[in-house]
């Protein structure tokens, strides 16, 4: 049992009559801090101690435009053969593990060795971003050896992932995704599970999916991105991206601007969760 859990058990002790369910809170509240070391890994682990103080802060005042994301045509095309990786199968960890998520899923958790999983997801991203990319702009890799995009499997939250950074000449911008079985709890698509549910719309698709679109303002023309894809088959894909990176500064974060612009469009990261083969059910 971890701090929030014993907390918030600590807080519903003999209560009196009510409608709330201490289970859900505290199922929401680590949801809620996992959204959060999502959205800060790509600035450093200093800048990501700082990050928990500093998101009320960001979120104030709201996306600079509304977001809007057209309904896209469903992903055609046949499975991506799996690649040869360049880095390991796990992430390398510092400091204390994670608690291993035991959540319950919509469907029941892929049985797919890990090494199998990372090459088959590996081979569709690379094989989906040519084409969804837009002229002159290049993923680079955080992992050390690659020179392309590789998944990798993080065994305590039990998903895929991919972390780098998107360029296009001197410009830059966090580039994150994220591959996972969806929660039971989030089956029905709602914006509460948004980082920034205030900044948030759910878009619907023909074949009974949706995804989950936020925006989040962390200074002057500096903004985050971040859609979930709620794939109909069970997998959730989450990809972020922003135009500015983060440095501590005393007890806050310090923002810049790493390019005029995100630079990519939340369709364009719709369109990158939707590629073929970004599922945990093939």
């Amino acid at each position: 049992m971890d701090e929030i859990t014993s907390q918030l058990h600590a807080t519903a002790a003999d209560p009196p009559a009510t409608r709330i369910d201490v289970e859900h809170l505290i199922s929401t509240e680590r949801r809620r801090r996992r959204h959060r070391s999502w959205v800060w890994s790509g600035i450093g682990v200093a800048a990501a101690v700082a990050a928990v103080a500093v998101v009320p802060a960001l979120v104030a005042g709201g996306p600079p435009h509304p977001i809007s994301l057209p309904v896209l045509g469903l992903p055609t095309g046949a499975p991506s053969t799996p690649v040869p990786l360049c880095a390991g199968v796990n992430p390398q960890t510092s400091g204390p593990l994670p608690p291993l998520q035991s959540h319950d899923t919509v469907r029941t958790r892929p049985t797919e060795a890990a090494g199998a999983g990372v090459a088959r997801l590996t081979g569709a991203l690379r094989d989906a971003l040519p084409a969804l990319l837009p002229s002159g702009v290049w993923i680079d890799p955080a992992l050390k050896g690659c020179s392309e995009p590789q998944f990798q499997y993080h065994p305590r939250y039990r998903e895929y992932t991919v972390d780098g950074t998107v360029r296009r000449g001197e410009e830059s911008g966090v580039f994150l995704i994220r591959v996972m079985p969806t929660p039971a709890d989030e089956a029905v698509p709602s914006c509460r599970h948004a980082l920034d549910p205030d900044n948030c719309e759910v878009v619907d698709y023909p074949n009974g999916s949706a995804a989950l679109v936020s925006s989040m303002v962390a200074g002057p023309g500096q903004r985050q991105l971040w859609v979930m894809l709620l794939r109909p088959d069970g997998t959730s894909v989450l990809v972020i991206t922003s135009n500015f990176r983060g440095e501590p500064g005393g007890n806050r974060l310090r923002t810049s601007k790493t390019a005029d612009e995100p630079l990519l469009t939340v369709e364009q990261l719709a369109a990158i969760a939707w590629a073929p083969g970004l599922t945990l059910y093939p």
